[in-house]
């Protein structure tokens, strides 16, 4: 929140990592656990130990993470950037920290994301030059700007002190996304009533 310091942007970059992941750092893209045989827990903890080969991490085309990072080159900096900080492969620290450096390549999406003026101008630019699914079309678009919204409204307008509660509140849904079942992800609308969200569906990905 406060490196971007747009509630429109952070909302827009929060409702596309939702559409991705759930905001769940340990989520294994559906599709391959079901081809590795693996759960979140099972993949990053064969990461974690090397039972699972660096190199397969890299080029096994799974989406992984918060951003669903698939690309082998992004994937490869993400694993030598949690080596580096001595931290899991599905510590959200880590890859909030890594996230936050690899937007400084996006000069365009990061420009977008701290000047604009609505979720959905945001929520565009992390869709069509961030993520770059293989579906942008407008069905997509607007789906990630109504979770982006939602979080817009349940944020945007707190004080510097609730902010930061909200900072807290965020990160606290991130670390225990994994904790329910995968139909069974909630966020609090602006009243703090549990609103239940629709679970983000498998997409080819090239983050």
């Amino acid at each position: 929140m406060e490196k971007i310091g747009n509630p429109c942007g952070v909302a827009g970059l929060m409702g596309n990592l939702y559409a991705e992941s759930g905001l769940n750092p340990i989520n294994l893209q559906n599709t391959y656990e079901r081809k590795l045989g693996m759960t979140d827990e099972a993949y990053t903890k064969a990461v974690d130990s090397g039972k699972y080969k660096a190199g397969s991490f890299i080029h096994d085309a799974a989406g992984y993470g918060l951003a669903q990072w698939t690309y082998h080159a992004r994937k490869e900096k993400l694993l030598d950037f949690a080596r580096k900080r001595k931290a899991s492969i599905g510590d959200l620290d880590m890859q909030l920290e890594f996230l936050w450096k690899e937007l400084q390549g996006y000069k365009g999406v990061l420009k977008a994301l701290c000047e604009a003026k609505s979720v959905r101008k945001a929520s565009d630019a992390v869709l069509t030059q961030y993520e770059r699914p293989r579906n942008q079309g407008e069905a997509v678009k607007i789906k990630r700007a109504s979770f982006g919204q939602r979080y817009f409204d349940q944020f945007a307008n707190q004080t510097d002190e609730e902010s930061e509660e909200g900072d807290d509140m965020i990160n606290s849904e991130a670390e225990n996304a994994y904790d329910v079942p995968e139909d069974m992800v909630f966020v609090l609308d602006a009243k703090g009533n549990p609103v239940r969200m629709e679970v983000p569906d498998d997409e080819d990905d090239q983050a």
